[in-house]
């Protein structure tokens, strides 16, 4: 499962990105005919997320319009590092204790396990299965949605949440380097292997990545692609992830032994030292020149705009294969947001949503976040999708590729600990094939 992890850098940098969101919220504040008015709210609202710094200020700058909205209420946010550290403690306490009105998480709690138990669910996906959230059903906003982003929501005919948009996993490059050199956008592995060979003969370091403070699950920016590329396009019944879940797939398959192998060759065009460099510091690194390409999430463009505006940005997807179409980015449905039914001011929280949901204030939100929308409509221009290009809001999902992986698997088929097995392959200690027969024999469906 594709990963989220928090920027510790400063905040100050979205002063631009504050200021249209109360422009747009004063544009738009008389616009909602379907929420309540704004005599009709008053008391506290809590929401939690964690320290994504984009998405942080995004959502303090809405707080802040809302409040203008409806005076009568009082918004706070509070934050904690790392999604998957001190964020899921506080989440886990709040859910415990009823003291946050919204509450966030990195994904949306669909697609379940094959066979759902409390055991192989996380704790999100059994309590969007448990009545901890209060369901949407009703609410005007939740037509503003695409269909994909309310079913990602949505068990037994109840919607628990809005999936706020999708990142896209691939390669950023530096379009001033490309065009030093006169390298074009690469459209197939072989393509990609004769650059990546140009740019080191030339001394300039090809591809940029931070495993340091996060481990090989950052090797995701590498490893999801190439699944992508030759091993999904084949898969039975057209779904890779349930293909597998269900047996007719297995991670013995030559397809996923030649991703592995590829991800070994691409290895040797990485920075020196990758494996030390913290994840933290990768759109700085980037931004200043340190590479040529960032393997990375859509969600870091904010952050390499901060650290050099001056620097142009292009994208596209890892390929893996030959032939072109099969190389896609990887796309995951992220941030979701989801009402307590403990909330002591539910009232106020489904107006929250509403007021979000509005077309301008989440195109502000968009913009500055650097996500792809999951609405239905909108027009967005921020860095990002100027950076994405025509891949803005494209690729494979996750879901459709990459199946549930819970604690009760064995070993090397849970969550922290399958790509452990991918930097064993790239570091020598085993070969692809060796690594396919451990997953495969520690494989048990969840």
């Amino acid at each position: 499962m594709s990963v989220r992890w928090s920027r510790s850098v400063a905040a100050g940098a979205m002063a631009v990105a504050i200021t249209a969101f109360g422009a747009a919220a004063c544009s738009s504040s008389g616009s909602s005919s379907t929420g309540p008015g704004s005599g009709a709210l008053s008391g506290n609202l809590k929401i939690i997320t964690w320290e994504n710094p984009p998405a942080v200020q995004a959502i303090t700058s809405i707080d802040k319009a809302f409040m203008k909205k409806y005076p009568g209420v009082h918004v706070s946010l509070q934050t904690a590092a790392n999604v998957n550290g001190p964020y899921a403690t506080l989440l886990q306490q709040t859910v415990n204790s009823g003291t946050a009105d919204i509450v966030t998480w990195v994904s949306p709690f669909q697609a379940l396990p094959l066979h759902p138990t409390r055991q192989n669910m996380t704790p999100f996906q059994y309590w969007s299965t448990s009545g901890v959230f209060a369901p949407l059903n009703g609410q005007s906003f939740l037509h503003n949605y695409t269909s994909s982003a309310l079913a990602a929501e949505t068990y037994q005919g109840k919607t628990y949440g809005v999936v706020s948009g999708t990142y896209q996993e691939g390669v950023f490059y530096n379009k001033q380097t490309f065009a030093k050199y006169n390298l074009s956008v690469p459209t197939t592995y072989t393509q990609f292997l004769s650059e990546l060979q140009t740019l080191k003969s030339k001394g300039v370091t090809p591809m940029f990545v931070g495993l340091g403070n996060v481990g090989p699950v950052y090797l995701q920016f590498i490893y999801y692609e190439l699944m992508i590329s030759l091993w999904y396009p084949n898969a039975p019944g057209g779904n890779l992830a349930t293909a597998l879940e269900t047996g007719s797939a297995k991670w013995t398959d030559p397809a996923f032994v030649q991703a592995m192998n590829e991800e070994k060759a691409l290895a040797q065009y990485l920075e020196p030292n990758y494996t030390g460099v913290p994840w933290e510091s990768m759109p700085g690194d980037f931004a200043k020149g340190d590479a040529a390409m960032l393997l990375d999430g859509s969600w870091d463009l904010p952050l390499i705009q901060q650290a050099n505006p001056n620097v142009q940005v292009g994208f596209f997807p890892l390929p893996g294969s030959d032939t072109a179409a099969n190389n896609q980015p990887e796309v995951g449905d992220n941030l979701t947001f989801s009402v307590l039914r403990s909330s002591h001011n539910q009232a106020a929280a489904m107006a929250w949503l509403n007021f979000f949901s509005s077309p301008s204030i989440y195109a502000q939100y968009v913009n500055t976040t650097g996500i792809s929308s999951s609405q239905n409509g909108g027009t967005f221009n921020g860095y990002a999708a100027k950076a994405m290009g025509s891949w803005f809001g494209k690729g494979v999902n996750i879901n459709n590729f990459y199946p549930t992986l819970s604690a009760n698997n064995a070993y090397y088929d849970q969550q922290t600990n399958w790509p452990a097995l991918q930097l064993a392959v790239i570091q020598g200690s085993k070969t692809a094939a060796q690594a396919a027969q451990l997953y495969q024999q520690d494989w048990t469906a969840p």
